[in-house]
């Protein structure tokens, strides 16, 4: 089956630099917990419903899960009721929210550091081109293990949406360093070590800096569906 190559293609990568996480999380309790959200969903196609199947990166969305609930049986409750309640968008085959998400790091970043973004902007460069697997993964692909758990524990109370604004917290962070590089993008290519506190810290106080509308739509976009 084509889903379990997928799977399969994608588990034993996961967080792979990471020693503690693959000491506690054996590759087959990932492909587990992922099998069971497919075939979980695909005995349930309503119509109501989003239907999911497996997607890029939802392997590292379940990772956390896994690393810290005490059982796979309730890692895989706890991540299917995150998937399908907080961000069903981020794991449709189009992955609909999250490229909405990098559309709104972009208008978020315009409006915090315009001197930021048009720099950016001048090495063509986009939030889709060097913060796709920040918001893909909510920051989980930035190591290390023990910092991502505690932005987690941020996003898991406050809402995954602000994930977008501690991407463009971490960006504020290495400001310096991207204005005066000629090719910023080396900067980007891989983030610097995540360090939960100040970022959380700066993502909370730019909401204040967003219109309301922006704000708006910057929390409904994990898992509203837009009309067309």
């Amino acid at each position: 089956m084509e889903v379990r190559e997928k799977i399969r293609n994608d588990t034993f990568r996961t967080l792979a630099t990471d020693r503690g996480f693959k000491e506690r999380v054996r590759e087959d309790m990932l492909v587990r917990l992922l099998d069971a959200f497919v075939w979980r969903n695909h005995d349930r196609q309503e119509t109501d419903h989003l239907g999911f199947t497996y997607v890029q990166g939802m392997n590292v969305l379940a990772a956390p899960f896994l690393y810290t609930m005490p059982s796979e049986l309730e890692a895989f409750f706890c991540f299917a009721k995150f998937i399908e309640e907080s961000c069903p968008l981020y794991v449709q085959p189009t992955l609909e929210g999250v490229h909405r998400g990098l559309k709104l790091l972009d208008r978020c970043l315009k409006i915090v550091d315009p001197d930021l973004f048009a720099h950016l902007r001048s090495k063509n460069l986009s939030a889709e081109i060097y913060a796709f697997p920040s918001v893909l993964t909510l920051c989980a692909c930035t190591p290390p293990l023990d910092q991502v758990l505690l932005l987690w524990d941020f996003l898991l109370a406050f809402g995954v949406h602000l994930n977008v604004l501690c991407v463009v917290a971490q960006l504020l962070l290495m400001r310096d360093k991207l204005m005066e590089s000629s090719s910023p993008m080396r900067h980007l290519r891989s983030f610097p070590p995540l360090d939960a506190q100040p970022v959380i810290g700066i993502a909370v106080t730019l909401v204040r800096d967003l219109p309301v509308d922006l704000y708006d739509e910057l929390v409904r976009h994990p898992y509203a569906v837009q009309d067309h």
